[in-house]
């Protein structure tokens, strides 16, 4: 039975992919531990529930949204969330000392779950792509298990 103390969640943590270069064409980022560029990023679990992907972003060119989207595998294939929809597409917010930088949050609360032959353990993938233009994203996936 689940700890109804937290209301089925025992453990709270983020998965990690440094330096994600986004352009108008859609990438597949791999998020996971990354003990060399954020220390405090762990695995992604087995089962768990996304509660947000955050892009902290710099390097800024012309871009001014962007659109994103969770997948099980590396090909962007097998959606976890919709990219088409409401919320799937962000306005940088730009940063108050320079317009170069900034950041993005995509609130998603969507459960997930490890499946044999379509995903990849300890790792989830985050597709990106900008409206125009480019920048560099550090993301960071918000789940809980």
């Amino acid at each position: 039975m689940a700890n109804a103390r937290f209301g089925g969640f025992t453990k709270m943590g983020f998965s990690y992919h440094d330096q994600a270069e986004v352009t108008a064409t859609a990438t597949v980022f791999a998020c996971t531990a990354d003990s060399t560029n954020a220390t405090e990023s762990a695995n992604f679990p087995n089962n768990g529930n996304v509660q947000s992907v955050e892009l902290s972003i710099d390097s800024i060119s012309s871009a001014a949204s962007i659109n994103m989207y969770l997948c099980r595998d590396a090909a962007g294939d097998i959606p976890l969330t919709p990219g088409q929809t409401s919320g799937a597409t962000q306005t940088i917010q730009v940063g108050a000392t320079t317009a170069a930088d900034g950041g993005v949050i995509f609130l998603v609360d969507a459960d997930v779950n490890f499946h044999t032959g379509h995903s990849v353990a300890d790792t989830v993938y985050v597709v990106l792509k900008t409206d125009t233009g480019t920048c560099t994203a550090n993301i960071r996936v918000n789940w809980r298990a």
